[in-house]
Parts: structure tokens; sequence; C-alpha cells
């Protein structure tokens, strides 16, 4: 077994599994301590770093610290930097003997492939979230042409895939009545709320009781547009998050703008018998069960008759074992070589 920091250095605050349970939370940071959890779990020791923490502190046996625990740690193994590149460098500085891997939750353009130039050893691993993601990032960062010629000077990107784990007991949950009418949005604004709003409005015409119910991560405090129809639920704790989706004909998502790298709300919705409104874009033919069909988002009249046929008989959806604690473990071990 193996000492595994983790390191959340951007989040602006300190989160853990209370803030998890009881509060809005966005889909990185959820899959954060769902997978050192896992981790730890199988006997790993898991130390999970945030900057905005002022107190060290200790649950289901995962230490969270802060700045001022970082001197005092045992040097890991494996040091797993989340989302920021620069980070490799400055905790390379604090565990010159760890092996370095960076973890991102986002497509990158191509500039990234510049981040290459960096001389890092030994070499560092990318860690993506779906095996879409992970094609992305091997076309920039060793297929492209900058790219090709990094590798005639120096070793490639290693890149491998993760899954963000979804807790199987959402295949457990109780079933519960379902409102025909109501569509769910639950992403952040930036994720195509705008196209979402103006195809639910077109839409809205022809199929006239249906109501968009729209939630949030909690990290975006847009100021809604009053529109008929629509309600704002505003950041919602997952318990919530849950009985809204059971009690939904689907999550609308008709959005052809943003790439989701994985989409939590996909796996978690169809987990819990959810089918997902959703234009082929990004990981979703990769992650939404093979029984939800895909749409076109500029198709205003195939998304309506999608609409009407899922409200006479919703299709079989459910929970993918690929993001199961066993499944997900297996890909860590894979990934880090424990």
């Amino acid at each position: 077994m193996v000492h595994i920091l983790f390191a959340d250095t951007s989040h602006p605050k300190a989160y853990d599994f209370d803030d998890l349970a009881a509060h809005a939370m966005g889909g990185t940071e959820s899959s954060l301590l769902r997978t050192a959890q896992i981790l730890s779990n199988r006997g790993h020791q898991i130390t999970l770093f945030q900057q905005q923490r002022n107190e060290n502190v200790q649950q289901h046996k995962i230490h969270f610290i802060g700045p001022k625990g970082l001197d005092q740690l045992t040097s890991p193994e494996h040091v797993i930097v989340l989302r920021k590149f620069p980070q490799l460098i400055n905790f390379k500085q604090h565990f010159p003997q760890a092996q370095f891997h960076l973890w991102i939750h986002t497509y990158k353009n191509w500039e990234y492939v510049l981040k290459r130039s960096i001389r890092f050893k030994p070499a560092w691993q990318l860690i993506t979230n779906s095996h879409t993601h992970a094609k992305h990032c091997e076309k920039l960062l060793n297929r492209g042409i900058l790219g090709r010629i990094y590798n005639l000077l120096k070793p490639k990107i290693s890149i491998k895939t993760c899954y963000n784990p979804i807790p199987v007991e959402l295949a457990n949950y109780a079933p519960q009545h379902r409102d025909i009418n109501k569509l769910l949005f639950l992403s952040a604004p930036n994720k195509g709320l705008d196209q979402v709003l103006k195809t639910f409005q077109q839409i809205n015409r022809h199929l006239k009781d249906l109501q968009l119910y729209i939630a949030n991560p909690g990290y975006r405090d847009d100021q809604p547009e009053q529109i008929a129809n629509v309600h704002y639920l505003g950041a919602l704790p997952a318990e919530q998050v849950k009985r809204h989706l059971t009690t939904s004909l689907c999550v609308f998502y008709p959005q052809n703008s943003f790439a989701e790298t994985f989409g939590l709300i996909y796996a978690e919705a169809n987990a819990l018998g959810t089918p997902v409104m959703a234009h082929d874009i990004g990981a979703a033919r990769e992650i939404l069960h093979p029984n939800n069909v895909l749409i076109n988002a500029e198709d205003n009249y195939q998304i309506t008759k999608t609409l009407a046929e899922w409200q006479k008989e919703l299709p079989a959806v459910s929970y993918r074992d690929e993001f199961d604690e066993p499944a997900v473990y297996q890909q860590w071990v894979k990934a880090l070589g424990l």
C-alpha cells in the first residue's frame, strides 16, 4: 500500500465529506472526494491538500491538510495535482522523489502542448476522466504537429483514464412518481444554458404543459432570466438533486456549445433511471447508457418528438458498472501502477 497525495490548489474554499452530503458541490470536487475514499478503502494512505484549508482534519481515514500541514507531511509515493500544471513544479520542490500526475477535467486548447517544453524529471503523467477526453489530449499533446516535434526530443506524455465514480446506492434509490411535464437542467449556467432556454421556449409552444426547472452546482450566482414556465431552484444538496432527478421526465440538456469530459449528470441521471436529452458532443455517447438516444440540439422537431415519445414510455436506462467502486479502483491501479 502506498501514500497518495491529492492536491487541489484552485478551489476557493475547503470542502470535505460533510459538505458533500449537505451542500451543492461541483462535479470535480465530489469526484475527488469519492475517488480518495475508494483508494482509502483499499488500504492506501490518502492525504488531500486544499490551498484554502486552515485546519487539518481527518474523515474516513483521509487526512485533509492545508498549507500549514504540507511541510510536516511524510513524502508520498504519488502526487496527483488537480487542474493546474504549474502546481506540479511547486509540489516537485516539496516531494522530489514522488511520481507526479496531473488530473484534468476540462478540454485544453492547442497552446497546452507547450507545457511539454518545461523540463520535468521524471516525466509527469496526465489523467483524464473519459476515453473521449483521453483521445482529445492524445491528439493535442502527442499527435499534433507540435506534439510530434516534441516527440523527437523527449518521451510522449503518458495519458491514462479514470472514470469519475458514481455511488452504487443510486441504483437502489426508491422509485418516485414522475411528472411527465417536468424537465430538469442541472449544470452550471455556462454549460449551454442560454441555448437550452431558447430551445425550451420554442418547444413549449407545442408542448404547452412542460415546465423547466433549473439548478446549478453552487459556484455560479448568475441573475436568472424570467421566462414563462421556467423555475429556478438555485444550488441543491445531493438528496434534493436525487429527488428532482427521480421525479422529472428527463434531464433537459439540448446544447452543442459545451462538451463534457465526463458529465456526472449523464451518469447520475441514468443511474436513477432518468434519461438525458443531450447532443452528441464530448463524452455524451461514452458515458450515457446505450439506450439513452442522443438528439441534434438544433433540431427542435426531433427534440419535441423525442419528448412526446418519452412521455409515453421512457427508455430503459440504469446504473453502469464501469463507474462503480471496484471498476474505478482498478482504473487507478492501472494509472498509478499500484
